[in-house]
């Protein structure tokens, strides 16, 4: 199939077309006439290269998804979707956007990543409704969006200084690297090991939007995450080349409504958990020089604790002293051999131990306690546990569809 034929450009009261993965070189014209459609989606479609100007007569549309098609740009007719809600132009041609794309005035949701977009029209004021952006880049007129709440960034690594954020932005997600602070040496000669003061300069002048209660970021030294807002409830951390220490802590200790904390990718060798009273669900993964965690006793409210892709891990301190936790999951950490005695924690209700290959024994557990095990060789599997592992579930599904 070359171009959609006109026959199905004719069904007028068609709400939904999908033509995903198709050798579609073009769109009939006539497309415009179906005056239903309300969802749109040619995601795949790579030998599309252009939609017709007639896209715009689709005035009760509502979702388009253009996701990883040919299309190197969009017709100006495409502001005269007024109802339009979310569209997907991720992994497009697409280089730059139009100012015509000002006219989408109900459009909620714009995703771009994949594109070589870095900056947008100075139309984008006029998308009042918008609440979630999507792309690669840093735009410098990212403020100019007055209602956003989501904003998903790729990797800002040259990014110098962060610009003003929306006052209204609530979930943040982005790679940063000289915008939190400038290093001085290769991160390879100190990973897991101190850096020197002389070589790292961190930046102190980072304004937080006001009303920020997700933060996920990758960055070198967490040591320049200072002054974060006081609404911020869930905070991800990850690629940290440098050790997480107290001071990192400290900087968090007056965050009283911050109940989740991950970190991921960080390259410490033993990280101590410390004044953190208001936290309740604790995620460390893929730490792969991780050796200890200690501190765990002082998580006075925590209820969830996962660890996982942990390769070197060989002990967690003070796990049977945290009385509150009622969920625990320690998936492919090979070498941890021993878990401390948990029958302590009489709120604990589920135990899952998944690929843990040196384990020895199960720890003493409460009698309300479900234990899942599934690939300790050792402890021998429980039942159930196959549908617990979503990592074998994942294998099986790749299998299948080979």
């Amino acid at each position: 199939m070359f171009f959609v034929p006109f026959a199905i450009c004719g069904l007028k009261r068609l709400s939904s077309l999908k033509l995903e993965g198709q050798c579609i070189q073009g769109l009939h014209s006539s497309i415009g006439e179906i005056v239903g459609l309300t969802s749109l989606s040619l995601k795949g479609c790579h030998q599309l290269r252009k939609l017709p100007d007639s896209i715009g007569k689709l005035r009760s549309l509502l979702i388009l998804n253009l996701f990883d098609t040919g299309i190197t740009e969009l017709p100006d007719s495409i502001g005269d979707l007024k109802k339009l809600e979310k569209m997907n132009l991720g992994f497009t041609k697409i280089m730059e956007l139009r100012n015509s794309i000002g006219g989408l005035e109900s459009l909620l949701e714009l995703h771009l990543w994949g594109t070589e977009i870095t900056e947008l029209p100075a139309s984008i004021g006029f998308l009042k409704r918008l609440e979630c952006l999507v792309l690669a880049e840093m735009p410098t007129t990212i403020n100019q969006l007055s209602h956003l709440r989501e904003l998903r960034l790729g990797d800002n690594r040259k990014l110098e200084k962060l610009p003003e954020l929306p006052a209204t932005l609530k979930h943040l997600y982005f790679v940063a690297e000289t915008v939190l602070g400038t290093r001085g040496q290769t991160s390879s000669k100190w990973m897991g090991e101190s850096p020197k003061g002389e070589e790292w300069s961190l930046s102190t002048d980072i304004t937080w939007p006001p009303q920020l209660w997700s933060l996920r970021i990758s960055c070198d030294d967490p040591r320049s995450l200072t002054r974060l807002p006081f609404s911020l409830c869930r905070l991800e951390l990850g690629d940290v080349k440098s050790p997480i220490e107290q001071p990192f802590f400290s900087n968090l200790r007056y965050l009283r409504y911050m109940s989740e904390l991950t970190l991921f990718r960080c390259w410490s060798r033993e990280i101590e958990f410390e004044l953190l009273a208001s936290l309740q669900n604790l995620t460390v993964a893929e730490c792969e020089l991780l050796v200890r965690l200690s501190g765990l006793s002082s998580l006075g409210k925590l209820k969830e604790l996962k660890v996982w892709n942990c390769s070197q891990l060989v002990e967690i301190q003070d796990l049977g002293e945290v009385k509150s936790l009622m969920e625990l999951l320690i998936k492919s950490c090979s070498t941890i051999k021993m878990l401390q005695d948990l029958s302590k924690l009489r709120k604990l209700q589920i135990l899952r131990l998944f690929h843990c290959e040196s384990l020895q024994g199960l720890p003493d557990i409460p009698k309300t306690c479900h234990p899942y095990v599934h690939r300790c060789p050792m402890l021998g599997e429980s039942v159930d546990n196959y549908k617990a592992c979503e990592e074998c579930r994942n294998s099986d599904m790749d299998v299948d569809g080979a």
